[in-house]
């Protein structure tokens, strides 16, 4: 299958997905069969908790994680310790979790893991860069449910999105809604040199506003959260751009629909996709009325992994549900358990 070879061109990678039961570990454990078979050592960690044999919050059976001998990985220490594989300890760490400090270690033997990582984005990194200084080719972190924010190229190299029929009965408006996600998440980076020169002295505000001739302002805004009059205000003729360092809401961009017309010459700046939480139908409405979002830092999606069976009972046609779906991205769409 070839999005194996398009993971492995990375050395870090995020599975996140946009609801529970939409198929994260499935994927994982797709991941980590296929890599042993192709002797590629991979370190493993996660957001939250992952890998128990229930799902703690629908108390349904969940997928375990199973890994190989060598394969490295970090997780809480209470959580190494009752796991039934042979280990070689590498790394104690002083990064704290409800379920005790993080540790990292080497399997020696094949078995059964639970994985509780960090829940701090800079800590996820780190601990990535620590499995790969011990040797993993590949270093994956489960992502938490609704921690979309971990496909942040700020954190991994790559990410795969999970969806799946789990979030809505109609198949028409599962399909859009994954679409939508999935283009948000692959939205387009700025292409503006000018704006990179200037970028390193703004990066460090929540609001900052660039003019057409690349001057700018920074405004003096702890979050973006009920801001959006004081940035408003703020906008005149001259602005070019809007550069938010933290999440774009529905309430935010509401706000400038109600101003007038001012943003539409306008374009709003984003860190980075995953900090964009907006329904399609608020997102579709500032387009239309020429609003532009765009993003400083690309996420690098390389895959749309795909559930067509619920945990409610139904299914979806497995190949009309991932045809629909590739039809209207350039996103490899797959279902590994059909590969």
């Amino acid at each position: 299958m070839d999005i194996l070879n398009e993971i492995l061109k990375y050395k870090s990678m995020s599975i996140i997905g946009n609801y529970k039961n939409v198929g994260k570990t499935t994927t994982l454990n797709y991941i980590l069969k296929e890599c042993i078979n192709k002797n590629i050592i991979l370190g493993l960690t996660s957001i939250g908790v992952d890998g128990e044999g229930v799902d703690v919050v629908t108390k349904t059976d969940k997928p375990r994680i199973y890994v190989n001998r060598n394969t490295i990985i970090a997780t809480a220490n209470s959580l190494a310790l009752n796991s039934d594989i042979t280990k070689e300890i590498l790394e104690l760490t002083n990064i704290t979790t409800p379920l005790g400090n993080i540790v990292i270690f080497r399997s020696l033997s094949d078995g059964y893991i639970e994985l509780a990582g960090p829940s701090i984005n800079t800590q996820i990194k780190y601990i990535c860069e620590r499995l790969n200084h011990f040797g993993a080719d590949l270093s994956i972190v489960d992502g938490a449910l609704s921690r979309k924010t971990l496909g942040s190229p700020s954190i991994t190299d790559s990410t795969i999105f999970c969806s799946g029929a789990v979030i809505n009965k109609d198949i028409n408006k599962a399909i859009e809604k994954i679409i939508y996600e999935a283009n948000i998440l692959n939205l387009d980076k700025l292409n503006d040199d000018k704006f990179y020169e200037i970028y390193e002295n703004i990066k460090e505000y929540k609001i900052s506003l660039v003019n057409k001739d690349y001057s700018y302002k920074c405004l003096n805004i702890n979050t973006t959260l009920n801001s959006s009059k004081e940035i408003i205000d703020s906008v005149d003729e001259n602005t070019k751009y809007i550069v938010v360092n933290g999440i774009v809401t529905n309430n935010f961009i509401n706000n400038f629909i109600k101003s007038g017309s001012n943003y539409k010459n306008i374009t709003i700046l984003v860190s980075d996709s995953t900090k964009i939480f907006l329904d399609k139908e608020i997102f579709d409405k500032f387009i239309k009325l020429k609003g532009s979002i765009k993003v400083v830092n690309k996420v690098n999606l390389i895959g749309l992994s795909i559930n067509p069976t619920s945990i409610e009972g139904y299914s979806f046609d497995d190949k009309y549900f991932i045809d629909s779906i590739q039809s209207k991205t350039n996103i490899k769409v797959f279902n590994v358990m059909n590969v």
